[in-house]
Order: structure tokens, then sequence, then C-alpha cells
């Protein structure tokens, strides 16, 4: 065989290879997007069921040692979705599901410390609850005495799928479902349908639920 030849095999073979490789991420990329679009209807029915119904969360919210929150109402869910361009193609870049927990009370703190300043400040921005700080200065010397945060104790919780369309699998991001802390895991595309969203709904309403089980790289982050 001449080297020409054994040029050519190679590049047939490569050929090969490219067809079956490009075959299993069309296949990968239908299968995920068929998921999301269901994903989406399901949200969006949640939702509206969500907001009629109007539960109280069973969970208790800790916002620091000295303060908790429970009897939280669910309200103002609503479903969303985003695209992207895939190889030319128009697929879902994320799959979104956010809500409110009103607690319909407000809240002074006060922190004199800057690591838990800036502690309390990222848990605001966790919570998603609206807030006002002011730094308190003696009056005598206008040395620094205190930062004082006014706080309306509403909070806002959303789950976020995020699709890996070339893999096959898809990250669930959920944000204050179980208290203020961030959860992700992930599933391969087959195994999210409805079994999996309705244990994710009951995680929702503060129901027990086995929504993480066989999940692959679950992380917590607690703010």
């Amino acid at each position: 065989m001449s080297f020409l030849d054994e040029l050519k095999r190679q590049a047939e073979a490569a050929k090969a290879q490219q067809s079956t490789d490009y075959g299993a991420l069309d296949r990968n990329m239908q299968l995920v997007e068929s998921v999301c679009t269901s994903s989406y209807r399901y949200f969006t029915a949640l939702a509206q069921q969500l907001n009629v119904l109007q539960p109280v969360s069973k969970l208790v919210f800790r916002f620091d040692n000295k303060h908790s929150f429970t009897s939280l109402k669910l309200s103002e869910c609503a479903a969303d979705s985003r695209q992207r361009k895939l190889r030319s193609v128009d697929v879902f870049d994320h799959v979104l599901l956010r809500y409110n927990l009103k607690t319909g009370s407000r809240l002074t703190l006060a922190k004199d410390f800057p690591p838990e300043i800036e502690k309390l400040e990222a848990k605001l921005r966790q919570c998603g609850a609206l807030f006002q700080s002011d730094q308190v200065r003696s009056p005598e010397t206008g040395r620094f005495v205190e930062t004082r945060f006014e706080i309306k104790a509403d909070f806002r919780a959303w789950v976020k799928i995020v699709p890996d369309h070339d893999s096959g699998w898809l990250q669930f991001q959920l944000v204050n479902l179980d208290g203020f802390e961030t959860v992700s895991v992930s599933f391969p595309a087959f195994e999210v349908g409805s079994a999996r969203l309705d244990e994710l709904a009951r995680w929702i309403v503060g129901e027990p639920n086995t929504f993480l089980r066989d999940g692959q790289q679950l992380r917590r982050v607690v703010v």
C-alpha cells in the first residue's frame, strides 16, 4: 500500500468517526430539547396552580442564629425560558421557575464587624430581600459604630435548569428551596420526567421528597 493510499484510509476512518460523533451529538441535542420543552410546560402549569393555592411552606428559613421565619407564603410564581444558538440551531439556554416567599414583616439588624457586615450583605443578595443600610457613627467622635440594616423580610426562590446538549445532561440550580442556600445537581436528560419534576414540586412546597436521589455532582452552598 502506498503512502497516499494509507492517508486515504486514515481520512475515511476519520470521516466515519466524525459522522458517528455528529450523530450522537444530534441525538443528545434532540433529547435535551424535548426534556427542556416538557419541563417548561410543567413549570408553567405548576406556577398557575401555586398562584391560585398560594401554599404556606412547611420549612423553617433561618436568617441567622437569632432570626428565623416560618409559614412563608409562596406567591407570584412564573415560568420563563431563554434560547441560544448551538451550531446555527436555536436551543434552550435555560428553563426557569421563580417565586416569592413572603413574610409580611420587617427586620432591623446591626453589625459592627466588617466580615459580619459582608456576610449579611451576601445573604441579603442571596435571598433577594429588599433592604437599606446606613452607617451609624458616634456623634461625639465621628467614629464608625455599626452598619444598620432595615430589611423587608420577603424573599425570592427559583429553580433554573441549564442544559448541556452535547453531553445529554441537565444541571438544576435550586436557590432558597430548603432555607437560604444554593443547591446544584445534575441528571442525564432521560431521567428528568414527570416523576422527577413531581418530586421537585413537593420540595418547593416543603413536602418530603426524593428529588436529589441518584443526582450527580451535588453541591450545597450556604451563605
